[in-house]
């Protein structure tokens, strides 16, 4: 290497010989100050290329790319009129209640819940008016079936976002419970008061499920995750009382119902029933074994009211069950039947020609309604006409062969393929909410899904069948882990990484062994953190965490690791924080330099992955982000990125960063034409329903050359490196030491015209042009 001395003689030798300096006579100049060409840092880098506009109209709106049918719970009643009828909410923007005939199955109208993205409660009182409990700002609304009208009574407990468990009393009041501060609350329609019943768990956040004892003014309250508990409160006194049954090893009360001094519980999908005045749980008769028993399986949200056999339900293979209110017994009815559209989801009874019939709906997706007559033990079945609604988007996946893009949508669990062709979507298999999915390379996709914690692998190009997709794992129930919201197929293996379950902490990697089908879990790598990004590094991983546990908990960390980890034994090789405070790190890619280049938050981090050294922090924006929330997409130097709602990109060698769009996005696909596809959340809505895309410029200059310096050949002119146009950086655009010249001086006179150029138009200092003229002077290029 040179030294400066040697270098300053060079340079002097070089300028006279080129004219730029005179060392005697009149002309005589004084050499120009040169900066240290060696130094311990990289030079300052000059301004960004130009060619970003930020604006709104920088993306594309697509547009929704499917409609769905997504209903939590429904309730029947009776209209003024005399029309018997099923009420339901289905999710979607600026959700409706739907109204339908149950006996000409018709639609009778949609009634608009201005706000509301749909509702987990809805309860008929006995003067027929409908409360519906909604989300995502936890409004209270009632229906009137005489005027047709809806009316937003607001928030009943400030500051919650769900509202669950609706139920009623005889003079009309509604009870609820809430999340996330497990309140339970009445509301009385005579004067619009609300009692607050409080706060009922200190770490609990979910008060999931409510019902009302009318023979003893008490209302029962399901509280839920990591530990389900039975609450009973004098609604006069707001008297509260533990009468969770002892050894109870349930994660949640999801329903709760009463009957005849007993109160149903759905705890964690078994049918458990307490005595309502002594707060016992009670046994009874399996019908089909004789044996006595203290839970029985269920698959409904809770059971119905009291009725000819008793109360009914769906068990875990959707055979239609009562448990008979005499005889403390429950089977299958007889004859058997089950409901094919799925599981209950709400119930009602309706007296015909004086005989009790119950009716509900079964089933989530499709409208799935159903009539049981106890008496003569006939079953029917049909789709009520709900309507569907644009589909909360929940993921998106381009093909890197064909650029069609997969969608799956949110809580529903449909997945919808869009042609950039033809702009038409086509619905595809339903698999569940994807938290995280990826290529294997041959045409086949590994699912991560939620709530089952399940790696799936799927062939979209073959028929639906009971092998495709083929599920691969769950981890709910074996290791605790819900939402597999990073998956990352690397050769042999592939790897996993997972939020914990409702209320628990310590997410994991998963390894899967592609050849044996087995899979290994690590757990807690992070103590209580999630595994929230994955990048493989040769035989070892390197993952980002977050500080979140599983929904309904609070954050225990206080700020995200970089970890590389031993994917044959689970040993933490590296343990870094890149970002000093960040929750989340959500993505980790390798860059150009080889280096990993990640998202903390809103920050852009840099570290060597050979010594776990920071080298570069490029912040976007200043905010807490989730472990979902972050893509990454390296385009010939330029890294595009979706953060909190924001388009971005970042120039690699200056580090500048240009948002192009600052609200409304999640999710970020590249098709192999360079379109990019987001997921948009229209102005004034609460979640993505369309998706978008966005064209980035003309890269003139593909397989650009994004190394820190200019070279010369075999030269470094130790000169920054910077994109003088969008896609051209100053190696680019000088003469390519890689063609064919015909000797060494057409190379290095080529170099110092095309540098005239550059300096005249000022994208080059003169001092920089002197020393990449010296570069190409001592480089190889045209030596034989």
């Amino acid at each position: 290497m040179f030294s400066r001395r040697h270098l300053r003689a060079a340079l002097t030798t070089l300028l006279v010989s080129i004219g730029l300096l005179a060392t005697s006579g009149p002309h005589a100049t004084a050499a120009p100050p040169l900066p240290d060409p060696f130094p311990s840092e990289t030079w300052p880098l000059g301004p960004p290329a130009k060619g970003f506009a930020p604006a709104d109209d920088v993306i594309k709106d697509l547009g929704s790319p499917v409609s769905s049918l997504t209903v939590m719970e429904g309730a029947v009643g009776r209209t003024p009129d005399g029309r018997d009828v099923v009420y339901a909410v289905p999710a979607g923007e600026n959700a409706r209640l739907n109204v339908v005939d149950l006996h000409t199955r018709e639609l009778i109208r949609a009634v608009p819940l201005p706000g509301a993205a749909g509702g987990w409660a809805i309860v008929v009182t006995p003067n027929g008016d409908v409360y519906l409990g909604t989300y995502p700002y936890a409004h209270l609304y009632r229906y009137s079936p005489g005027t047709g009208e809806v009316t937003d009574l607001g928030q009943p407990i400030p500051g919650e976002s769900q509202i669950y468990g609706l139920t009623s009393d005889a003079d009309g009041n509604v009870y609820a419970g809430t999340y996330p501060t497990a309140h339970a609350f009445k509301y009385d329609p005579s004067n619009g008061q609300v009692t607050d019943y409080g706060s009922l768990d200190p770490v609990q956040q979910y008060a999931r499920s409510t019902v009302y004892d009318p023979d003893h003014r008490k209302l029962f309250v399901g509280v839920s995750t990591p530990n389900a508990r039975l609450l009973r409160i004098d609604v006069d006194t707001k008297a509260v009382e533990d009468i969770t049954p002892p050894g109870t090893t349930a994660k949640d009360f999801i329903d709760l119902d009463y009957a005849r001094g007993k109160v149903f519980a759905n705890a964690s999908s078994r049918l458990v029933v307490v005595d309502a005045v002594t707060g016992e749980q009670i046994k009874y008769t399996d019908s089909t074994t004789g044996q006595q028993v203290m839970d029985y399986p269920i698959a409904a949200r809770g059971v119905s009211a009291a009725g000819p056999g008793g109360v009914y339900f769906t068990n875990n293979t959707l055979a239609l069950t009562h448990y008979d209110l005499d005889t403390n017994t429950v089977g299958p009815v007889s004859p058997p039947r089950t409901l094919t559209r799925g599981a209950s989801i709400g119930y009602g009874w309706v007296t015909e020609n004086g005989v009790p019939v119950l009716y509900g709906l079964a089933g989530n997706y499709s409208g799935g309604t159903f009539r049981y007559n106890p008496a003569d033990g006939t079953l029917a079945q049909w789709s009520s006409p709900f309507q569907y609604v644009p589909s909360p988007l929940m993921h998106e996946l381009a093909d890197p062969v064909t650029g069609k893009v997969f969608v799956n949508v949110y809580l529903n669990g449909s997945t919808a393929v869009y042609d950039p062709a033809t702009g038409k979507s086509t619905v595809t298999t339903r698999q569940g909410q994807v938290e995280g999915w990826a290529w294997d390379g041959t045409g086949k996709m590994y699912v991560g899904i939620y709530p089952y914690g399940r790696l799936s692998l799927w062939d979209p190009s073959q028929p639906d069948s009971t092998t495709n997709p083929k599920e691969l794992f769950s981890l709910v129930d074996s290791d605790h882990q819900n939402r597999p919201v990073s998956v990352v197929p690397d050769g042999n293996h592939v790897y996993v990484g997972t939020t914990p379950a409702y209320g628990e902490y310590g997410g994991a990697l998963t390894v899967y062994d592609v050849p044996t089908g087995s899979h290994t879990v690590y757990r807690d790598l992070v103590t209580d953190q999630t595994i929230a990004s994955i990048l493989p590094a040769g035989a070892n991983v390197w993952a980002g965490s977050s500080i979140e546990g599983g929904q309904g908990t609070d954050p225990r960390a206080t700020e995200a690791h970089l970890i590389k980890v031993d994917p044959a034994t689970g040993a933490v090789l590296t343990d870094i924080v890149p970002v000093s405070g960040a929750a989340s790190i959500n993505e980790l890619t390798y860059g150009p330099d080889g280096n990993i280049w990640g998202l903390a938050d809103g920050i852009v981090f840099v570290v060597n992955p050979s010594t776990g050294e920071v080298l570069r922090l490029l912040p976007v924006f200043s905010a807490v982000t989730g472990s979902q929330d972050g893509a990454l997409s390296w385009r010939d130097g330029y890294l595009y990125g979706v953060t909190g709602g924001r388009l971005f990109v970042l120039d690699s060698l200056s580090g500048h960063t240009t948002v192009l769009r600052d609200h409304g996005l999640n999710r970020l696909t590249q098709t192999p034409d360079g379109t990019y596809y987001t997921l948009l959340r229209p102005d004034g809505f609460t979640n993505p329903t369309n998706l978008a895309s966005y064209t980035p410029p003309v890269d003139s200059c593909p397989q650009s050359d994004v190394r820190p310096t200019v070279w010369t050949g075999n030269i470094d002119s130790h000169v920054s490196n910077r994109f003088l146009t969008y896609g051209c950086t100053l190696t680019d655009t000088l003469p390519s030491a890689k063609a064919d010249w015909p000797n060494h001086a057409a190379y290095v006179i080529a170099v110092d015209r095309k540098l005239r150029q550059l300096e005249n138009a000022g994208s080059v200092e003169r001092w920089e042009g002197v020393l990449i003229r010296i570069a190409a002077a001592r480089s190889n290029v045209g030596r034989t």
